[in-house]
């Protein structure tokens, strides 16, 4: 026994003797480092004074030309003033008001039109009068007027001119409008001293070049917002300099960036970093060379030591890893449950006896596995449910007699993809659903009906972890869900045929009960009238009861009528907030709106929208004691880009954990006879409905004894054309 260790051991001495060449191998590598780290220090100390200097000339180019965009729109508004002394001038005729316009076009070379407008924009008086004056610009650009008197549209060309238009208003709430000649700025800029590689050019406050020696950049008005040195201007709206940032098609630069008082624009003065840095370049690359050959020299000794050693230790470390490696192949068959073939190892060392131990594991995990394996068959295939088990990659696992007879799986199904085993296109796309759901417990029905004949089945699926918590897949159980199907049909028609058959004469009977209330048949005393109040309260319950059953049979058949329209939702909350004000007073309950900002409207069904607000909101009044408080919020972008979000919160009792799942079932209601609460349980399911309708989905979430919250949201961008509700994805296009 002795010897058998001595041996082993000396075989491990001897390999970290032949690792002692690791050290003197990562000294060379620190040794490269240290190189390049120097190497890089040089650079950066060649590099950063030449950059101030840079930084600092393009600072005072780009302040200058900024000056001499505010002087040029200085000599504009000079003009204004005499502008806006004729336009609010009521006793000045309009041939002296024209004349004023037509003095200061000539004497202008900036204008190539001025306008005096009208407070709904319309020009009264143009100069010249051919010019084609835009009204709708003219609005946008009076809308973007805040705090100050003026505003400028776009920059755009007339006659390959870049030209803005510019609204001023005066003190009688009219305007006056001039398209602004923007000619003598671009020609300034293009005579602008420049180095090589340099440009010069100017930026709207959204960060697209408006004016640039390069027409086919200002044509197309490129937007270089996402330029670091443009994002971090638009940002803070003030003058700054960069050392280091990308600019178009990645390309390393140096520049700055002043703004324009008077217009917001920004004056960009860029260069390139290679032709700024040219300067230093012929020292940058004889360093660069230095290190490149030192740091080659480092690596061919680094390369030769480590060629010794590795030889030295492969051949002898390969009589230790023979035996090791056959053990790491039998384990990884034992992993695969084959038991089959044992570990050869003719060792007579410590490996050799750990071989003949892992032998005899091996034969009592077969025999385990088999009993195993007989009592999980007889488990699985006495189930009358359809049972599937997949792996990670969706790998058909184990499938019990009756999912193949479901499904139409033959014997080679095992190991393949669930979804390639089936056939029907339309099956194939349920369960490819399924699998790919994110829900905890995700479900879907299948379709399996032939010649008329309905079948059903329920597809439920489950992690499958150990005790350990480690998953190792999915179970997918199958049942037969015809019969529930065909009645829940039943009662469906008959809940119509009833309805249908009650709305009518429950329409005559609130009527007639209209009439006696009118007192238009006789007069009534007061006991009389207070019956007929309890009977037209009554019969308008059941007449919404036997409503909402009629919507719930439209909205599951698709037939509910969507009206479209655009819905102020911050609005809508408010306007249902402020109705349940009076009950939320009487029940002692604190009722508040809380508005998340300005909110755009939302193209929707306003009266279906506000019917689910109000449903949830009259649920959360129900259910709220007095003292406890009821929350309506209304979100923008949540819970994600592009979609609108109403929230209700309540602090009542809450809602049994196994009950939230239920509540938007129709006739459900919670079990909690503490309440005593009753109602149609059809206010929560209309909901669902309506917000499904609308691509959205609807949630409860609830803490019992704390309180509930109910939220939906809706896609932002629904449109309905040919009567087919879809959502537009970002680019515009109608989606499905």
């Amino acid at each position: 026994m002795k010897a058998n260790r001595s041996g082993f051991f000396r075989k491990f001495v001897l390999v970290m003797i032949f690792l002692s060449v690791v050290p003197l191998a990562l000294m060379g590598v620190r040794a490269v480092m240290i190189n390049k780290k120097l190497s890089k220090n040089v650079e950066s100390i060649s590099s950063d004074s030449l950059e101030t200097a840079i930084l600092d000339k393009q600072n005072r180019l780009s302040e200058w030309m900024a000056g001499s965009v505010d002087d040029y729109f200085s000599t504009v508004l000079r003009n204004i003033p005499k502008l806006s002394d004729a336009s609010d001038d009521a006793g000045a005729s309009f041939i002296r008001k024209e004349k004023m316009l037509i003095d200061v076009y000539n004497g202008s070379r900036e204008f190539l039109s001025i306008a005096l407008l009208d407070a709904g924009f319309n020009p009264y008086i143009i100069v010249p009068r051919e010019w084609k004056y835009e009204k709708e610009e003219a609005a946008k650009i009076v809308s973007e007027i805040a705090r100050g008197r003026f505003a400028f549209g776009d920059v755009y060309f007339y006659n390959d001119l870049p030209v803005v238009d510019f609204v001023y208003k005066t003190d009688r709430d009219k305007y006056i409008y001039a398209a602004v000649d923007l000619g003598s700025i671009l020609d300034k800029i293009k005579s602008t001293p420049s180095q090589i590689g340099e440009e010069v050019f100017a930026v709207s406050p959204t960060g697209k070049i408006i004016l640039h020696p390069d027409t086919a950049k200002m044509t197309t008005m490129k937007d270089i917002s996402f330029i670091l040195l443009i994002k971090e201007f638009i940002s803070s709206k003030s003058s700054l300099s960069k050392g280091d940032f990308n600019g178009i098609n990645n390309i390393p630069m140096i520049g700055a960036i002043s703004m324009s008082r008077i217009t917001g624009w920004g004056v960009v003065v860029w260069q390139t970093k290679t032709t700024a840095y040219a300067q230093v370049a012929r020292v940058k690359n004889e360093i660069n060379a230095f290190s490149r050959q030192l740091i080659t020299y480092t690596y061919i000794q680094i390369l030769v030591i480590c060629l010794i050693a590795f030889s030295a230790s492969f051949l002898l470390a390969k009589s230790i890893s023979r035996p090791i490696i056959a053990l790491t192949r039998a384990a990884a068959r034992v992993s695969r449950r084959d038991f089959t073939e044992p570990v050869k190892v003719k060792s007579k060392d410590e490996i050799g006896q750990l071989a003949g131990i892992f032998n005899q594991m091996m034969d009592e995990l077969n025999k385990f596995d088999r009993m195993q394996a007989d009592k999980l068959d007889a488990l699985v295939y006495s189930i009358k449910d359809g049972l599937i088990m997949i792996d990670h990659n969706e790998n058909i696992i184990m499938a019990n007699a009756r999912s193949r007879q479901i499904l139409f799986l033959d014997d080679k199904c095992l190991g393949l993809p669930l979804v390639d085993t089936l056939k029907e296109p339309a099956l194939k796309e349920s369960v490819r659903e399924l699998l790919s759901s994110h829900e905890e417990n995700p479900k879907t029905e299948l379709d399996l009906s032939k010649d008329d004949v309905p079948k059903y089945y329920e597809a439920d699926k489950y992690s499958v972890t150990t005790r350990e918590d480690v998953n190792l897949g999915s179970i997918i159980t199958l049942r037969d869900i015809t019969l529930e199907k065909e009645l829940s049909k039943m009662k469906e028609d008959f809940l119509h045929s009833i309805t249908h058959d009650l709305r009518s004469p429950m329409t005559s009977i609130r009527g007639f009960l209209e009439i006696l209330l009118d007192e238009s048949m006789g007069s009534l005393n007061d006991d009389q009238k207070n019956f007929l109040k309890i009977v037209d309260e009554s019969s308008g319950k059941l007449l919404t009861m036997i409503n909402n059953l009629l919507d719930v049979s439209k909205l599951e058949a698709g037939k509910m009528v969507l009206n479209f329209g655009k819905v102020d939702f911050n609005k809508l909350a408010k306007t249902v907030t402020d109705f349940f004000y009076p009950q939320a007073k009487s029940q002692k309950v604190d009722l508040q709106f809380c508005p998340s900002g300005v909110i755009n409207a939302v193209s929707a069904d306003e009266n279906l929208m506000e019917r689910v607000i109000t449903n949830l909101v009259s649920n959360a009044m129900k259910f709220t004691p007095a003292g406890g408080s009821v929350t309506v919020l209304v979100e923008d972008n949540a819970p994600d880009e592009n979609k609108l979000r109403v929230s209700v919160k309540d602090t009542g009792k809450g809602i049994p954990a196994d009950e939230v799942e239920r509540v938007f079932e129709k006739f459900h209601q919670v079990a909690d006879t503490a309440l005593k609460k009753t109602g149609t349980g059809l206010g929560l399911t209309v909901s669902k409905y309506i917000v499904e309708c609308h691509l959205g989905k609807i949630k409860a979430e609830s803490v019992f004894g704390k309180g509930s919250t109910f939220s939906f949201w809706i896609p932002k961008t629904l449109v309905k054309e040919n009567g087919v509700v879809r959502a537009k994805d970002n680019a515009g296009r109608p989606g499905a």
